[in-house]
């Protein structure tokens, strides 16, 4: 390991993927023809394995052979998210507030936002997208979803789906309060 560079990540990851799949070191040396030792001695970080024996190793484990060279704080893509003065997303004098906690964007865009009530009231949703599906969690409360003209009451601790490129809108109208979460999907 020259110049201070650490790859222990890379047996850890192979070491962590063997004990979720519940793997033994000769199995995977078996599919992977990377003999037990070697195997054994890059999960111990004794050795830094080759690009070729990484390539054997990835197909083995059916791995993209980047999973297993990217260090860990890119390959993981770790994120936190919460709600806070910053991501409110709704009218000021609405009694309904709604933080965004997560836009990403890839083969389907994925828009995660948490929503609460502050007083009895209604919030309206132009049309989303076309294509796009929403789903609410009501983490409590009672509240009401209105699509195309069809009430739908959301039940506490389910998770309810609906198209969203049809105008909505959600209603809370008594107590405790509506809160949740929504996905948005496109």
């Amino acid at each position: 390991m020259s110049d201070g560079l650490s790859f222990d990540y890379i047996g850890k990851l192979i070491r962590s993927y063997r004990s979720a799949e519940c793997t033994s070191l000769q199995a995977l040396a078996d599919r992977s023809g990377v003999s037990r030792s070697m195997i054994a001695q890059i999960e111990s970080g004794q050795t830094v394995p080759t690009i070729a024996v990484l390539a054997k190793l990835a197909e083995a484990m059916n791995y993209e052979l980047a999973t297993l060279v990217q260090p860990p704080e890119r390959a993981l893509n770790i994120s936190t998210s919460r709600a806070a003065k910053d991501n409110i997303i709704s009218k000021v004098d609405s009694p309904f507030t709604c933080h965004i906690l997560k836009k990403q964007s890839g083969l389907f865009t994925t828009e995660i936002y948490q929503f609460y009530f502050n007083e009895a009231g209604k919030t309206s949703f132009s049309a989303n997208v076309r294509g796009s599906v929403k789903h609410l969690w009501l983490q409590q409360g009672k509240l009401d979803i209105y699509v195309a003209g069809n009430k739908i009451s959301a039940q506490q601790n389910c998770l309810t789906t609906f198209n969203a490129n049809i105008p909505h809108r959600l209603e809370s109208r008594s107590e405790p309060l509506a809160k949740g979460l929504f996905f948005v999907v496109y």
